[in-house]
């Protein structure tokens, strides 16, 4: 028997093709019985099985499959699938566990959780730690609102915000892993400076200016297209969107930034006007973006156009945000940027216990 990976050309999470070829008629009844979770998904002919699989399917099949040379090219595959994200002080192997990743927001305007109390140092670091115990796994400051119509601040004033939560937080708690939420140049370099370990950047690290601090600091980051200004309205977003972070993932590479250390963000909520639909057609490009071989980052939680397009009002919207980042679980995505942590993370168990039956 030999078995051969389909479509070497691109990565996926959810549909791996792998074909099973010369195969005794033995071997093929053997495989079938392997394989009977997903015949649905396969193909059969008098001497090959072609069958797609995800990732926790593939990872099952390995577990079972006796040892040997079909065995190894089983892992190999596997291995050509795995999504790390690694920063200069952490690494997360995302292939099988997705993770939370908490929004703690340092602003009196953010469109969900907006108040004078979230610039209060004790506030945040209670938050911090109630987050931390709840499972988050990455924490991110943002210093501003990007919510559509937000009203803009100075590089300065929104630095002021981070600069002391930053720094008691990395005091606090040294082993968090700290993101900060900035499109400015200016308080990247800051907030590099003081320990930050990840960069987010809305506008898709858009200028020279941020783009040599990303190769001088070597960060991880995430990459957001937003369709904002500065950026082509995405007409077909299962087009345009692939093809955006193609180009800024070779980008990123040339200034000796690892596939690893990039993470991509469809910029669900940001654009294309009061219907929603933009934003729940950037909800389906997931598995298109995770054919990239990089993180995709989930960041749906509780936004605008869940009222307007499923008619979820604000205090309702925990349900639909759940629904849908699950489903982009199902088609790769593996960074859930959230409000909830304790929700999210019982969502995350639970759709792991589904793979596993």
């Amino acid at each position: 028997m030999k078995i051969i990976e389909k479509n070497t050309e691109c990565f996926s999470l959810k549909h791996i093709s792998i074909c099973f070829t010369e195969m005794s008629s033995q071997e093929q009844a053997k495989l079938d019985n392997l394989l009977y979770r997903v015949r649905a998904k396969t193909l059969v002919d008098k001497h090959d099985l072609l069958t797609f699989l995800t990732i926790y399917e593939l990872a099952d099949l390995i577990k079972i499959w006796p040892a040997s040379q079909e065995k190894l090219a089983l892992e190999r595959i596997f291995k050509r699938h795995q999504i790390i994200w690694s920063g200069q002080n952490f690494s997360f192997d995302l292939t099988l566990d997705p993770i939370v990743y908490s929004i703690v927001n340092v602003t009196p305007d953010s469109f969900y959780d907006g108040a004078e109390e979230n610039l209060n140092l004790d506030f945040i670091l209670q938050r911090v730690e109630q987050d931390l115990q709840e499972g988050a796994q990455v924490i991110e400051l943002g210093g501003k609102s990007s919510r559509p119509g937000y009203a803009d601040i100075s590089p300065e004033e929104e630095w002021q915000r981070l600069a002391q939560p930053l720094q008691n937080i990395r005091q606090a708690f040294p082993e968090a892993v700290i993101a900060i939420d900035t499109d400015e140049a200016y308080v990247m370099q800051r907030v590099l400076d003081a320990g930050a370990d990840i960069i987010n950047d809305i506008d898709g690290f858009d200028t020279p200016e941020k783009l040599q601090l990303m190769q001088e600091y070597q960060p991880a980051l995430v990459a957001m297209n937003n369709g904002r200004a500065g950026m082509n309205y995405a007409d077909n977003v299962y087009q345009e969107l692939p093809a955006y972070f193609t180009e800024k993932q070779k980008e990123l590479n040339q200034l000796d930034i690892a596939n690893a250390q990039i993470c991509v963000d469809p910029g669900v909520g940001f654009s294309g006007g009061a219907t929603g639909i933009d934003s729940l057609q950037r909800v389906k490009t997931t598995e298109l973006l995770t054919n990239l071989g990089l993180p995709v980052m989930i960041a749906i939680s509780r936004k605008s156009f869940m009222t307007n397009l499923l008619n979820m009002e604000v205090d309702e919207r925990l349900l639909s945000t759940l629904i849908l980042e699950n489903q982009m679980m199902m088609d790769g995505g593996r960074v859930l940027r959230v409000h909830d942590v304790a929700a999210t993370r019982r969502l995350i168990e639970n759709f792991k216990i589904y793979q596993k039956y």
